[in-house]
């Protein structure tokens, strides 16, 4: 990363409450820092909107790279709803998503803090440590589906980058999911409430999310995007994208895998959206429900 962009070590924001230590990470609309939070001598995860194709820095403060009416706007568009995305994890309340404890504008720009889990990602995780056990990957995908679960039927928000680098682990071992930077609201007619357009994480996104085919209420786009996490935490690799799937690439699936968890990610990762498990209970049915007859034909194969 480019040091000029991101704000340097030791650098305060809010008037000394918290102190920067280092990058964590970067995005195209944010950078994220680990802090200190002075007053109680803590450490904080502090996500700063940045878009880097359009903005730059001076000293702290951020201005506009090459300014245009149509780069403005797409600025501004993007920057409330970087603070939507705070105002909306500030409301949520369950164990397994991310806690925002503080919002604030500084630099001609906003932040939010959260809690740092020093755990890492499950992305790390599996890195370091190889595929994951059935029972040790279930355990953590069932976490997340009860957060996701949450979100959809409680707030009416689809949260479309679930991914194994967007779910933390806590200091107890738990999943907690992050990064709600492409989330959309919904009202309760089921129609997006922010025109926004939505990313795409290869392997994690189904094929809707490429074709922008957001506007209803449609909570099988998580349900994949699980799917092929869960599919990743037993192989060690992304799945392969929906985009090659839809051109005749085939999901491989280890040949050790249980028929259940084979069910399981078999009908969480169906490209056709009618198709596909409609709701995250699929994660989190009772494993005697499933049959195992039902993998045949479904256009996965073993290796």
């Amino acid at each position: 990363m480019n040091d000029m962009q991101n704000l340097q070590n030791n650098t305060t924001l809010q008037g000394g409450k918290y102190r920067i230590e280092r990058v964590l990470g970067q995005g195209g609309f944010g950078i994220t820092y680990l802090a200190v939070q002075t007053s109680l001598q803590r450490q904080v995860a502090i996500k700063e909107f940045f878009m880097r194709d359009f903005c730059s820095r001076d000293s702290h403060t951020l201005y506009m790279q090459s300014y245009t009416a149509e780069s403005a706007k797409q600025v501004e568009q993007y920057r409330k709803k970087f603070i939507k995305e705070a105002r909306n994890l500030a409301r949520l309340h369950h164990p397994n998503i991310i806690n925002v404890i503080d919002v604030f504008e500084e630099n001609n720009t906003v932040y939010y803090a959260m809690p740092y889990y020093p755990g890492g990602s499950l992305q790390e995780y599996v890195d370091a440590h190889e595929p994951l056990s059935e029972t040790e990957a279930i355990k953590y995908i069932r976490q997340i589906a009860k957060a996701v679960k949450y979100m959809h039927e409680e707030e009416h928000i689809c949260h479309f980058d679930v991914k194994p680098a967007n779910i933390l682990l806590d200091d107890k071992g738990n999943a907690v999911l992050i990064d709600f930077g492409i989330s959309k609201n919904y009202d309760e007619s089921g129609h997006e409430t922010t025109m926004t357009p939505v990313g795409m994480s290869e392997g994690y996104a189904p094929i809707e999310q490429y074709q922008q085919n957001v506007e209803e209420f449609s909570p099988v786009s998580d349900v994949y995007a699980l799917g092929a996490t869960l599919y990743f935490l037993l192989h060690g690799k992304r799945p392969v994208s929906a985009v090659q799937r839809a051109g005749g690439a085939v999901l491989l699936m280890s040949k050790s895998l249980s028929p259940e968890i084979k069910e399981i990610i078999n009908a969480s990762m169906k490209l056709v959206k009618r198709e596909r498990a409609n709701s995250v209970d699929v994660f989190l049915e009772n494993s005697d429900d499933w049959d195992e007859s039902t993998i045949i034909d479904n256009g996965c194969s073993d290796y």
